[in-house]
């Protein structure tokens, strides 16, 4: 899951990247996930080094209220 610099979210499941709204990120990960034994999957989300934290934080909240159990984030150390 990809947050960009505007902040409109991105889910990419497979080689496909597909936007989609905040309301929508949650249902659109657990079908992603159906078939996988429970917390096998792990979300890992990115985003822009631009982006405020409040939003990366909005959609970890969204996922953790519809039961996604592995939440990550992606880190870019810099050089």
């Amino acid at each position: 899951m990809l947050v960009a610099k505007d902040e409109s979210l991105q889910l990419k499941d497979g080689d496909k990247p597909v936007s989609l709204p905040l309301k929508e990120i949650a249902p659109a990960v657990l079908k992603a996930q159906q078939g996988q034994p429970a917390g096998s999957t792990a979300v890992v989300i990115s985003a822009d080094r631009n982006v405020k934290y409040e939003s990366v934080v909005k959609v970890m909240d969204a996922l953790q209220r519809a039961g996604v159990q592995r939440v990550g984030l992606s880190v870019q150390l810099s050089k």
